[in-house]
């Protein structure tokens, strides 16, 4: 997610990305950049993948990599719930399949933050941020 659609998101929400605890610094971008690079390929149409990554990434390439793997087996995975919290390289990880519009929004919609904020919490907050930019009838996958 750029910085842009990360105040958006935040605005809607009435509050603001710094209170989020999200983070835009060149690992982050590079990893996001490279996961939704690997979204756009494997991501089927009418989906999306929702991220979330505690910061500081220590090893990005090793992270993307494994979260490439991650990203393809909850595709995989059939009908909801399609979420997982969990540890990967010492970064809390948060991924989640929701319902998109077929081509009309990225196919994956990525935040990093700060250790402490919730990554359900953010998930949320990013599922809610989707549904309004797609309109009402978005449901979960």
């Amino acid at each position: 997610m750029d910085k842009q659609m990360a105040e958006a998101m935040a605005r809607a929400a009435g509050t603001s990305i710094s209170k989020l605890g999200l983070r835009f610094d060149r690992v982050v971008l590079r990893l996001l950049r490279d996961l939704t690079q690997h979204c756009d390929r494997v991501v089927p149409d009418g989906a999306r993948v929702l991220v979330t990554i505690s910061a500081p990434i220590r090893l990005p390439a090793t992270t993307a990599d494994h979260l490439k793997q991650r990203i393809e087996a909850l595709i995989l995975e059939g009908p909801p719930p399609l979420e997982q919290v969990t540890e990967v390289h010492g970064n809390t990880v948060g991924l989640r399949l929701v319902r998109a519009a077929p081509g009309s929004q990225p196919r994956l919609l990525g935040l990093v933050h700060n250790p402490e904020k919730d990554p359900r919490q953010l998930l949320e907050l990013a599922e809610r941020y989707a549904e309004s930019a797609l309109g009402p009838n978005s449901p979960r996958l």
